[in-house]
């Protein structure tokens, strides 16, 4: 049974896969390290609730467009409340998407060290979640900036024309993808290698 698993595990996973997998935990550790240092980088400042709330309070989308209302009646009233959760959400998320980064390179790995654990479909589940979350967070962050999609300008010739927070907003929805499909995976195979009930 086993050489038989192992046999239909190697006719589904392309040639490329192995690199593939490796390229994935790649981007997934450092959109977590994006997010640790984000995130610890808030927990160190303690004037972060009052910066954020001065943030929020000048952004383009809190004085016009779809926010406006969102932003003046509920973010700003509630600012210290909601300038902890985003540093909770970006340090938790973080640092989820860093360790599950490193198990998905771990399970690369040959012979006991690489072995499968009951716990990996959880993780995966949970990754996915991390990623979906940080990727509307930083939509909601360019959101607030004023959402200046990319563009040709002179003064794009020594910057990025792409603001950070758009582009980790694909970056992470398809970290988020990727997870949750390891984690249908995960879940499938267990179902198959249960034995079954007498």
């Amino acid at each position: 049974m086993t050489s038989r698993t192992t046999t239909i595990a190697a006719q589904r996973l392309p040639r490329s896969g192995h690199a593939a997998l490796a390229a994935g935990a790649l981007v997934q550790a450092s959109l977590g390290a994006e997010f640790v240092l984000a995130g610890l980088s808030k927990a160190v400042d303690p004037d972060f609730p009052a910066q954020f709330a001065a943030f929020v309070q000048s952004s383009p989308a809190a004085t016009s467009g779809p926010l406006a209302g969102l932003l003046s009646s509920v973010v700003l009233p509630l600012s210290p409340l909601v300038a902890r959760f985003s540093e909770v959400v970006e340090l938790g998320a973080g640092l989820v998407l860093l360790l599950t980064a490193l198990e998905v390179a771990r399970r690369r790995l040959a012979g006991p060290l690489g072995a499968q654990h009951a716990y990996e479909p959880v993780a995966a589940l949970l990754s996915a979640v991390s990623a979906f979350a940080l990727s509307g967070m930083s939509l909601g962050i360019f959101l607030l900036e004023g959402a200046r999609l990319p563009s040709v300008s002179p003064l794009n010739a020594f910057g990025s024309p792409i603001a950070v927070e758009l582009l980790l907003v694909p970056l992470a929805l398809a970290i988020g993808w990727l997870e949750l499909g390891r984690f249908v995976a995960l879940r499938a195979g267990a179902r198959s290698t249960m034995p079954a009930a007498s």
